[in-house]
């Protein structure tokens, strides 16, 4: 006879258990449309944003995520890598389809990932997910997108497997001239946390 839990979902074999820092709970839980994780490097920002997003894909059945950087390169060799080794692991409810750029989770939902290094790259942002729609997003070293990536990504969050969607930044500061400082800081656009 199988146990409750073998019916439910696979036996987890986690790498390494999510203990946030104390500045990492309040963003954690905030379902703000935009958060931006801002603050000096080595403070927790990379990790809290690959967490959230596996969070979001367990949790809400049927979800799509999606990772994105300016460059296939930089994610492939540094955000996805660091998601996979780091958060995913050897988590049997996950599988990555690495041809197609996703993982695929226990419970319907994906995890998508993509560089959007030209016009060209943000147009494919249009057909993205099964329904035309994105949940939830991490844009990790956002400073390196444009203002335009940024609105192509706005566009596509009508996805609707939780009651919330969210656009997660993390970055480091950059210049007073830049985008994310305007509009996100100064502008109000979006809950500013600040790494610790």
């Amino acid at each position: 006879m199988l146990s409750a839990q073998t019916k439910t979902s696979p036996k987890i074999n986690r790498t390494t258990l999510f203990d946030p820092l104390p500045w990492q709970v309040d963003p954690w839980r905030d379902m703000s449309p935009l958060v931006l994780l801002t603050g000096s490097a080595g403070g927790g920002k990379s990790r809290l944003g690959a967490e959230k997003l596996h969070g979001y894909c367990l949790k809400y059945p049927g979800a799509f995520a999606l990772m994105v950087r300016k460059t296939r390169v930089s994610l492939t060799k540094g955000s996805l890598l660091f998601l996979n080794e780091t958060v995913i692991g050897d988590d049997p409810r996950v599988r990555q389809y690495e041809s197609k750029d996703f993982f695929r989770y226990f419970n319907g939902s994906i995890l998508a990932y993509m560089g959007l290094e030209d016009k060209e790259q943000r147009e494919r942002l249009k057909s993205i997910g099964p329904r035309g729609g994105v949940d939830i997003i991490w844009g990790e070293e956002a400073t390196e997108l444009e203002e335009a990536d940024h609105n192509a990504l706005r566009a596509r969050m009508r996805g609707r497997a939780a009651r919330w969607r969210q656009i997660l930044y993390s970055c480091n500061p950059d210049a007073p001239t830049h985008w994310i400082y305007n509009r996100l800081i100064v502008g109000g656009e979006a809950r500013v946390y600040y790494s610790g």
